[in-house]
Parts: C-alpha cells; sequence; structure tokens
C-alpha cells in the first residue's frame, strides 16, 4: 500500500511546472535537465496512478484534479518554507517579508514604518516591490499588499485601506489651463496608468460624463510616475487620496474637483492567519491601524 505522503521531490517539481506552465522554465528555475524534471513528473503521476498534464497551444497544462491539488502543494510547501526560515531565525532579529506596488511602498508604507521600527526594534521589515498576480509571485513572502481582493490556500485577505480617486494636477498648471466642469478635462492632458487603463473612463462615467473614443494623454507604467509628471505640469494624474497626502497637505498637487470621487475596491493584505504568528499579526494588526488613520483622513477631506 502506498503511503500517503507523496515522494516530495516529484511535488517541488510539479509545483514548478504548473506554475510556469512549462517543463522548460521549470527545469531551468529548479537547476534541472529537462529529461530531469519529465522523470519526476512520471513518478508523481505512477504514485497516483493518473495523468496529470496534457500538452496545450501554450506548454503543458495540469489536469483539472491537478489544478486542484496544486493549490494545496503550493501552500504546503510556502508553509515549509516559512517554518524553516523561523526556525533558522530563533533568537535573532526576526524578518517579516512584505511585498507591495512600488508606489504603495514608496508612498504609503515606507514613510511609516519608522514608527513601527521604533517600537519593534528585533523586527526586520523587508519591503520589495511587484506588481505580479499573487499566483505569479515566486518568492516566498509574509504579507502581500495589492489593490483588489486576494485568494490562496491557508491565506487570510482583508481589506485596509480605502482607494478613492480624484483628478489633480500642479497649481501652474492649474493656473494655465482652466476647469470648469468634469467634461472640460476631455480636453486636458490626461495621465493614464498602463495597469489601470480604464480609470480615467470610470471616473467621467460615474460623473456623468458620456466618453467617446480615445482619451487624449499620456500612458505610464506606475502611478508614481503619473504624480510626477503630475507634479512637473504635464498634465492631469487621477489620484488615490491614500497616497497623496502629503502633496495635497503640501499645496503640490491639488484636487480639481474634490467633491466628484471614485471609490475603487481598496488596498488588500494577503497572510496567514495572525494566531499561528504572534509577530506576524502585531504588524497585520499596526497595518490595520495605519490604514484605519488614514481612511479618517480621507473621509475628513471628503466631506
Amino acid at each position: 500500500m502506498k503511503t500517503r505522503l507523496p515522494p516530495l521531490k516529484p511535488l517541488r517539481v510539479f509545483e514548478a511546472v504548473v506554475r510556469t506552465g512549462s517543463l522548460t522554465l521549470a527545469a531551468a528555475e529548479l537547476h534541472l535537465t529537462h529529461s530531469a524534471v519529465s522523470q519526476q513528473i512520471k513518478l508523481l503521476e505512477q504514485h497516483f496512478d493518473q495523468t496529470l498534464f496534457v500538452r496545450g497551444q501554450r506548454g503543458v497544462e495540469p489536469t483539472a484534479a491537478a489544478r486542484i491539488f496544486f493549490a494545496d502543494v503550493k501552500a504546503g510547501l510556502d508553509r515549509i518554507a516559512l517554518a524553516g526560515e523561523q526556525l533558522l531565525n530563533t533568537g535573532k532579529v526576526r524578518i517579516i517579508r512584505v511585498s507591495c506596488t512600488p508606489s504603495m511602498a514608496m508612498r504609503w508604507l515606507i514613510p511609516r514604518l519608522s514608527s513601527f521600527q521604533i517600537e519593534n526594534p528585533r523586527v526586520e521589515i523587508r519591503v520589495t516591490t511587484s506588481t505580479v498576480a499573487v499566483d505569479a509571485i515566486k518568492e516566498p513572502f509574509d504579507v502581500l499588499i495589492r489593490r483588489s481582493p486576494m485568494h490562496r490556500a491557508e491565506y487570510e485577505c482583508i481589506r485596509f485601506l480605502d482607494d478613492v480617486l480624484t483628478p489633480v494636477a500642479s497649481p501652474r498648471y492649474l493656473q494655465q489651463h482652466r476647469f470648469k466642469a468634469p467634461a472640460d478635462l476631455l480636453q486636458a492632458s490626461l495621465l493614464h496608468l498602463s495597469s489601470r487603463s480604464e480609470s480615467w473612463t470610470r471616473w467621467f462615467s460615474a460623473v456623468g460624463v458620456a466618453v467617446k473614443g480615445q482619451l487624449p494623454g499620456q500612458i505610464y507604467e506606475h502611478f508614481f510616475l503619473s504624480l510626477q509628471a503630475a507634479l512637473t505640469d504635464l498634465g492631469v494624474a487621477l489620484g488615490s487620496l491614500a497616497l497623496i497626502e502629503d502633496d495635497l497637505a503640501h499645496g503640490s498637487l491639488l484636487p480639481l474637483f474634490p467633491d466628484l470621487l471614485l471609490r475603487d475596491k481598496g488596498f488588500h493584505l494577503l497572510f496567514r492567519p495572525g494566531g499561528q504568528d504572534p509577530v506576524l499579526a502585531n504588524f497585520i494588526g499596526w497595518l490595520q491601524t495605519k490604514g484605519q488613520q488614514t481612511c479618517a483622513s480621507i473621509t475628513q477631506a471628503a466631506e
């Protein structure tokens, strides 16, 4: 009779193949040959007595049953990696790995981290930036921050920060261009995000302005780049109030129509339930508190 625990090496190979969608990419990531990866997959298929992959147009594709199995395998491997790191760091400075978008890191998280570090000197918050979806992240993480809800087996996702959008521009730009009504912005130099290309259209729709054809303006890869463009008089950006508090407070950016707001899905945290890790639970609580403070500031500014 086969044991309940599948062979571990083939499991690691299986996870890499499903995640990358390619035997070749998985082999390169694991520093194995293509034939070695194929052999490990065959061993796992023999163990379960069923086919786990089929050939697709873009490479190998997992069967429906394999996709379900993959979610649990990935969660289990992540958990082993985290447990190993925690054991390795016993008695040392604890590292919490946070993955978030560049704009969130630069404009919200990092400016607030000093207060947490002062209160928790033996905890190091290690911030990395990424824009990829949760399923595509290769590196282990403790907390993932994104602008939409996320799902991963054995992880919890909570909304911790409002994402309220409004048009903003520099004082110099607004001296040179007069906008009396939202429809006037159809003739402005609008600053767009490639990852959120529909945001301006959604804002115009929310304020009752019909959009016909393609909107004018430049397209930027990151939110902070569009804000920098606005700060240097290049046009009107659609700013998230949570990320431009200082700019509004100092007057370097001004809201055009402060009462006309677009409320998006909000910023979310993805993490393992805090009861398993009191240090992580403390950091999650700190993030929620800071998020509530920012939300209160946004509400006050919008009133």
